[in-house]
């Protein structure tokens, strides 16, 4: 968080620089923020330099059908090196894709690949990029998360690359198609950081769609509609059709969720306008699945079959197909016809089923719903039973996993992320601002200077509630933390049991301490130095940290010694990762920069509370009891753990 509040401070002093010197000297020469953008038209020369097809971005978000005729024109010229021809191909690939012209898209990628031995770094990672996209589109989503990988780490290379947006964007989405949120939101807050770099009036929307997007599969519904709206007023107010019917689109998918079936459809249907932007209509597959989908979910059968069958007949994404057969499977339940619900759910699961990185998700889970009710239709009621009772293990685990700790840590560091990014933009609008003063009139350039003077007060004012808030923020962080693992430390350990034992332990659930330290440490100290000693420890902390449950915690309480809090456990269970923690520690094996090769273990004390007992829970007690247990393993040999009575 350093790094970005430094970036801040410096955004924020350019941009006083900035209005300063939009003062100074004409308007011409004035700061630019606008997207510039190759201009393109039916009209324009039939040559175009190589220079200007590697420019051709932003051409392509702004006026994709225009661009396109100019990009196919071109393609029939032989006026090119095989530089040149790369461009051309790559970019005609990339218009394709914003149009969803996916045959030819397809087709201008195959020729691609046959320059792939003379692309530059910048050509490959937009390559790969593309390919990776298109993946998507088929249902290779394991294919597309590895193409992507590389695709990013390619794009890394290239200074302030808006294909590194792209790339690390479209594996977010990737991640997140395959229930993996946690990292998907990690990989995106990656992406957003990099916006504020890059300084692209596009990006800035992007990510406003790109976090609605995140919180629709994240299931926090209310703030994907904010981030939507906020896109939605971004790209309305720019002209980038494309991404105005996405945003409207994603829009009507969420209140879909939310059940609002009148605000879906509303959506819709401006969804359904904004789709004029382009003559292809392969974009109707998704108004007529959410439109098809809508109707199921209200409850209107036979009008939704029908409007499946149209949405099928057209070309979607496979596992978007999946959900239709799923949604005419529950129709045709509905309608008693149990024949055709037996051959849609047969359907939807042979596409899961081939989908590998769609397997354990939410979508694939509730095949054994559905499963389940046609047993039940069908006078099957033990099968029925066993597929409704897996559905509901399985999905409950499922939340568990997505709402776990971490993804609330994730979602937060994310949303400071995005305040950041709106200090950016307000040093953006301060630009723009002083500019169009300035060209007004120079007569007012004196008011303009009192101007500026109140500008910078406010904003090194800005900058210091910043640093102050950011300060407090990192302090509080090193607080809590220990410096040498990075697990948390003693103050946190009793903060945590302070707020949350009671939420994490209702009355019918067990909690767990486990203290432990690492055997002989001070002779390893003593002997091998204490370098070695502190890889050591970090070495044990890090063990110790990765054999632990989502809602267990760690710390480390001083020198060697570490405690562990095992929340909503059994004794059964907490003796389990004693063993296991025990078995990990030993099975490591530590090598020195002088030769000496070396295992260590650990004794470790358990201390076990059970909530239904009428003895009040007492954390000190518990801790005290744990250290006794922790000795009476050093006494009976170490290396061993010891439950205490």
């Amino acid at each position: 968080m350093a790094v970005v509040h430094r970036r801040i401070c410096f955004l924020m002093l350019f941009a006083i620089w900035g209005v300063l010197v939009s003062l100074s000297f004409p308007v011409s020469a004035t700061l630019d923020t606008a997207p510039t953008a190759v201009p393109v038209s039916d009209t324009m020369p039939g040559t175009i330099s190589e220079n200007a097809l590697h420019d051709f971005e932003n051409a392509i978000f702004l006026y994709p059908q225009q661009t396109y005729r100019k990009l196919v024109t071109l393609a029939q010229s032989n006026d090119f090196s095989d530089d040149g021809k790369v461009w051309l191909l790559l970019r005609k690939a990339q218009t394709e894709s914003v149009l969803t012209l996916y045959k030819e898209m397809d087709a201008t990628l195959a020729t691609v690949a046959i320059f792939t031995n003379v692309m530059t770094n910048e050509q490959n990672a937009l390559w790969l990029y593309l390919k990776g996209s298109r993946m998507h589109q088929t249902g290779n989503i394991s294919g597309a998360i590895d193409t992507l990988k590389y695709a990013v780490e390619v794009a890394k290379e290239e200074p302030n690359s808006t294909i590194y947006v792209l790339a690390i964007r479209e594996l977010g989405y990737g991640f997140a198609l395959s229930g993996d949120y946690y990292r998907a939101t990690l990989i995106l807050q990656d992406a957003y950081k990099n916006l504020v770099i890059l300084n692209n009036p596009f990006f800035n929307g992007l990510l406003e769609e790109s976090l609605g997007d995140t919180y629709n599969y994240l299931g926090n519904y209310t703030k994907a509609i904010e981030y939507y709206e906020g896109a939605l007023t971004f790209f309305e107010s720019i002209g980038y059709q494309p991404h105005v019917a996405s945003t409207l689109l994603g829009l009507a998918m969420v209140n879909r969720k939310l059940e609002n079936w009148n605000d879906a459809l509303s959506y819709f249907d401006r969804y359904e306008i904004a789709l004029n932007f382009t003559n292809n209509h392969s974009e109707n597959f998704y108004l007529h699945y959410g439109r098809a989908m809508t109707m199921a979910e209200r409850g209107e059968c036979n009008l939704a079959i029908d409007a499946i069958d149209d949405a099928l007949g057209l070309s979607g994404p496979i596992d978007y197909n999946a959900e239709l057969y799923k949604k005419r499977a529950l129709c045709n339940l509905t309608l008693d016809n149990l024949a055709e619900a037996k051959q849609d759910l047969s359907k939807a699961r042979t596409i899961f089923n081939g989908i590998e990185a769609l397997h354990n998700t939410q979508w694939h889970l509730e095949l054994d719903y559905i499963a389940g009710l046609v047993a039940f239709k069908d006078n099957r009621f033990e099968q029925a039973f066993e597929f409704i009772h897996r559905y509901y293990k399985d999905f409950l685990e499922l939340q568990r996993l997505n709402n776990s700790e971490y993804v609330t840590q994730v979602q937060a560091t994310m949303e400071a992320e995005r305040k950041d990014k709106e200090i950016a933009l307000l040093k953006q609008q301060t630009q723009l601002q002083a500019a169009t003063a300035r060209e007004q009139s120079l007569k007012v350039r004196q008011k303009n200077m009192m101007l500026v003077g109140v500008v910078v007060i406010f904003a090194l004012l800005l900058i210091f509630v910043v640093f102050q808030y950011k300060n407090s923020r990192k302090l509080l962080a090193l607080s809590i933390r220990d410096d040498l693992t990075g697990l948390h430390n003693r103050r946190y350990f009793f903060d945590y049991f302070e707020h949350n034992l009671v939420k994490l332990n209702p009355s019918h659930v067990g909690l767990a301490l486990i203290s432990f330290d690492i055997d002989n440490f001070k002779h390893i100290n003593d002997n091998l130095g204490h370098h070695v000693g502190d890889e050591v420890i970090k070495t044990v902390a890090h063990t110790a940290a990765n054999t632990l449950r989502t809602n267990d915690v760690i710390a480390r309480i001083g020198g060697d010694e570490f405690i562990i809090a095992l929340p909503r456990t059994t004794l059964l269970q907490a003796k389990e990762i004693a063993k296991r923690i025990l078995e990990n520690i030993r099975s490591h094996r530590f090598t020195t920069k002088e030769g000496a090769d070396f295992s260590v273990t650990a004794s470790l004390g358990v201390a076990y509370h059970h909530q239904n007992k009428l003895i009040a829970l007492d954390v000190k007690s518990m801790m005290e009891s744990a250290d006794t247990a922790l000795y009476q393993s050093k006494r009976a040999g170490k290396n061993r753990f010891t439950v205490a009575a």
